[in-house]
Order: C-alpha cells, then sequence, then structure tokens
C-alpha cells in the first residue's frame, strides 16, 4: 500500500505525539526502515500525509477557482465553495481534529497551514476579480467566507450545535452576496 494511503490509519493515532514511526511501519507493512528511508522525521512524514490530503481536497477547489468564468455568478460560486468544505469535512474529520491540535502545539505545523491558507485566500480574491464583485475590503470579505464555510462544513462533521445547517447556508451566502456584491 503506497504511504500516503497510510494517513488514515496514522491520523487516528495520538496526534499530539506524531505517532511512532514503527506503529506507522507495522500499520503499512513495511518495516521503520523503509519509512525513515522516505521521511527524515516523523515530522516529514506529518507533511508529506497533510500535503497529498490538501492536494485530494483542497487543490480541486484552487483549480476550479482558477477558471471561475466572469461575471462571477456569485450565490453559484458560493454555493460551490461551501459544498467543498463540507466534503472535505464530512471525509476528513479525524484528519481536522488531528490538525487543530498539531497546530496549537508546534508552529512549524502552524507555518505550513498559514503558508495554504495564503494560497487560498489569493485565489479566492483573483476569482473574484470580476466586474460585479465590489473589490473593497475583498481580502477581508475572503477571509470570513472561508471561515464560515469551514464552520458549516465542521459543524455538518461534528455537529456541535442543534441548528438548521439548510438555514444556516442560506444565511451565509445571503450575507456573503450582499457584501460582495454591495454597490460600489
Amino acid at each position: 500500500m503506497p504511504f500516503l494511503e497510510w494517513w488514515g490509519m496514522w491520523c487516528n493515532t495520538d496526534a499530539t505525539t506524531l505517532s511512532k514511526a514503527k506503529e506507522i511501519a507495522e500499520k503499512a507493512g513495511v518495516s521503520t526502515g523503509a519509512v525513515y528511508s522516505y521521511f527524515k522525521d516523523k515530522k516529514d512524514i506529518y507533511f508529506a500525509a497533510s500535503e497529498h490530503i490538501i492536494n485530494i481536497h483542497l487543490k480541486p477547489l484552487l483549480d476550479e477557482l482558477a477558471n471561475t468564468p466572469k461575471p462571477v455568478d456569485i450565490k453559484s460560486f458560493l454555493n460551490r465553495c461551501i459544498d467543498r468544505f463540507i466534503s472535505f469535512c464530512l471525509n476528513s474529520y479525524s484528519v481536522i481534529k488531528d490538525w487543530e491540535i498539531m497546530q496549537e502545539t508546534d508552529p512549524e505545523i502552524m507555518n505550513f497551514f498559514n503558508a495554504h491558507n495564503e494560497v487560498m485566500i489569493s485565489s479566492f480574491v483573483d476569482a473574484l476579480d470580476s466586474p460585479n464583485i465590489n473589490r473593497k475590503n475583498l481580502e477581508a470579505k475572503v477571509f470570513i467566507l472561508l471561515a464560515l464555510a469551514d464552520e458549516l462544513g465542521t459543524e455538518h462533521a461534528f455537529r456541535n450545535f442543534k441548528i438548521d445547517l439548510e438555514l444556516l447556508r442560506e444565511e451565509i451566502i445571503n450575507m456573503l452576496t450582499h457584501s460582495l456584491t454591495e454597490p460600489k
């Protein structure tokens, strides 16, 4: 089994210790030496696996953003973005929990995710470069979009609050549509 497919098995271990290479090797059916022949340490394994997950779930979104037709159909755009976040959260909830823990305990991991967030924000800003979009404070509006889409996806995956998720989605879309298309 290719290493990056082990991610699902690995992320169910104790994320705060990045697991033991021996456990990772056992779950993958290879020797510990084989693991370290590809990766210098456990953090290197973590970064490779995280990059793989990001590419599976977020690269399609970035590709879609790069090809957003102009003028932007804002409600369709927002719905597609929210759908991607919900799908990511539903399919990766154990990974997300591990990422949150690791970001809190390791500045290098936090920087890794901050770099990806910067790419995401920039891609959204570029996609929204359209005559029908109010560009005033656009980066802040994109940050709000990503935070709300992420929170909605998290609620779909974890159901922390008793709230009508379709109503919440509708309100997010209405609020952002107004903000992004208000007269300049």
